[in-house]
């Protein structure tokens, strides 16, 4: 994610928070504060503090009372205890699963059968787990909870909770408390780091933040990247003091190899620094400083050789009118008709029945596949073009990583039969058969449904996935890591899979925006027509400005800079709120993407 991206939806969550005040019964603290504490951590928004239970409330108060209490952290969840009887406050854990809820405030009923218990049901939206990874519910889930009640000096309170109850939050309650921010790991064969987005309450960040990063590595990025699964906090806590945020590991814990703990290093900064209150970072092994080289202040993992392919280079861009392909710079609205016309064109003329291209990150080739989605051409610069031999039906659109590896998904044909995704070698001689040869990449947590998109992410260990099971049950989006051998060349995916933007019933074509964010052509319930919308892994779905029709998507830089095609060749691009028509152009391709 961008960090103006991860702002924008942090001030979306404030505004709705401001909003939500009002509505809640719940009031604001106007006491004037000093600056950030010692753990560097912001303050609450708006600092929330929570309703106690009045005197003489009905369970049924009391339940509500709790479960708005719930939308707060730190000190003042001594508030929302008060709810609970002595022995369930002691065992209650807040930061268990959170459930995220639309709609009106629930009502809460009392279970027939089942002295002093009640009931809620909400309408999920999404749920928060205890490792802080958001997930997006399918628009049809409803949970239901349970409370058992007693009465403690005459009035009620709530004796018993479902196992592994953390929070019930109303949409509009979830930025008092949570914010996202990012998690990395080391990609394996590469030297850039994998994000993985988690969402925090707002007490001790830095603590939280480095708890979670010396966690295991996620199910879905399995073989794609590693950690010190090991390394641990002397003390469980990590102070942040004028800008410094210190973090002292065992030294027995950390492993001895010089390049494992660089990587740690690196990951370790990366995080951090991705709170406003932090401005360095320095590392010590049961107090003794950490030996990384460097004799400046740790302040960025290209410290230690790591870096953003996003920062470093300029993608290729190629604007399409008919047959013919221009490389253009990334504004495309300067492309007139006139300069497509008379530019010239590495390519040979690239038939319109080819309507899925592909471009790789170095801009010399170019993948397509045409409407019947049996037929991959690669063609080259040089004004040349190999044919694929056949080997599957149904074709997407075909992406290129940033190693060189052209990426297809499809339904397997002849031996291929029952496959799903293929990687191609692009950096060898196209015409050699064996070398080039589509090579299948298994995926188990596909399963028998077929591939709609597929586009591998900035740097390489990710890909995203739409599928489809046959017959039409909905679109599925889900994200797996890449597994590679030393060469780059990958040999399967993670044995799990990530499903994200599960709020959109049908899915056609993505591609990513940043590193942790695709956008899509989709539709939700109950919509007709598909959509453009931005879809937050481990994160939120966000639409774009309506734009019907769109059969193809990709972007020039970022989420601002998204393009979409419709079926008769109409171009558009992302303007501020709007869609701009580029009426010169009947396509766009993005290298990489």
């Amino acid at each position: 994610m961008t960090p103006g991206a991860g702002l924008t939806r942090r001030g979306a969550f404030g505004l709705l928070a401001a909003g939500a005040l009002a509505g809640c019964g719940l009031g604001a603290d106007s006491t004037v504060r000093p600056g950030l504490k010692v753990d560097g951590e912001p303050p609450v928004p708006l600092n929330r503090i929570p309703n106690r239970p009045d005197e003489g409330a009905t369970p049924e108060q009391i339940i509500l009372g709790f479960l708005h209490a719930g939308a707060t952290s730190g000190e003042r969840l001594d508030i929302t205890r008060s709810y609970l009887t002595d022995a369930l406050a002691r065992g209650w854990i807040p930061d268990s699963r959170t459930v995220i809820y639309g709609g009106t405030e629930p009502k809460v009923t009392r279970v027939q059968g089942k002295p002093d218990t009640y009931r809620t049901k909400v309408h999920v939206r999404a749920t928060i787990d205890t490792e802080g990874r958001y997930t997006v519910a399918p628009h049809n889930l409803w949970e239901i909870f349970e409370f058992t009640m007693t009465t403690v000096d005459g009035e009620w309170r709530i004796d018993q909770l479902e196992e592994g109850f953390g929070r019930v939050l109303q949409e509009q309650e979830v930025g008092f408390i949570f914010r996202d921010y990012p998690v990395h790991y080391p990609a394996i064969g590469w030297n850039s780091l994998v994000v993985d987005q988690r969402w925090f309450p707002q007490d001790q960040l830095a603590t939280r933040l480095v708890r979670a990063q010396l966690g295991r590595v996620p199910d879905y990025l399995e073989d794609a990247v590693s950690t010190d699964t090991g390394a641990r906090l002397v003390v469980d806590a990590v102070p942040v003091r004028d800008g410094v945020a210190r973090v002292d590991l065992d030294s027995e814990s950390v492993a001895d190899a010089a390049t494992v703990r660089k990587q740690l290093a690196a990951q370790l900064v990366a995080t951090l620094m991705s709170l406003p209150a932090v401005t360095e970072v320095v590392i010590t092994l049961s107090g003794n400083e950490l030996d990384l080289g460097l004799t400046e202040p740790l302040t960025t993992p290209e410290q230690l050789g790591f870096v953003d392919r996003a920062q470093t280079s300029t993608p290729v861009v190629m604007a399409r009118r008919g047959t013919k392909l221009v490389r253009v710079g990334d504004r495309l609205a300067s492309a007139s008709e006139q300069h497509m016309r008379t530019a010239d064109s590495t390519f040979e003329p690239i038939p319109e029945t080819s309507t899925r291209l592909a471009l790789r990150i170095d801009g010399k080739e170019v993948a397509a596949v045409d409407r019947t989605g049996r037929e991959l051409v690669r063609y080259n610069e040089d004004g040349t073009h190999t044919d694929v031999p056949t080997f599957a039906a149904d074709m997407c659109h075909p992406c290129y990583d940033y190693g060189g590896v052209l990426w297809v998904g499809g339904s397997g044909l002849g031996r291929e039969a029952g496959h799903r995704l293929w990687a191609i070698n692009a950096t060898v001689d196209p015409t050699d058969e064996d070398a080039a040869e589509p090579q299948y990449i298994p995926t188990p947590w596909l399963g028998s449904r077929l591939v709609q998109a597929a586009v591998i992410s900035p740097e390489g260990s990710r890909i995203a996935v739409i599928s489809e099971q046959i017959p039409r049950a909905g679109s599925t989006l889900e994200v797996a890591g890449v597994v590679r051998r030393a060469n780059g060349l990958p040999t399967k995916t993670s044995p799990q899979s990530f499903r994200v933007g599960a709020s959109l019933v049908e899915m056609t074509e993505a591609v990513w925006v940043d590193q942790t964010t695709l956008a899509v052509i989709g539709r939700k319930d109950k919509q007709t027509v598909l959509q453009p919308y931005l879809v937050h892994v481990g994160g939120q779905v966000e639409p774009m400005t309506e734009r019907p029709g769109a059969v193809s998507i990709t972007t020039t830089g970022d989420d601002k800079d998204v393009v979409l095609t419709s079926a008769g060749g109409r171009v558009f691009q992302r303007s501020g709120g709007r869609w701009q028509e580029l009426t010169a152009l009947t396509g766009v391709v993005t290298a990489g993407k």
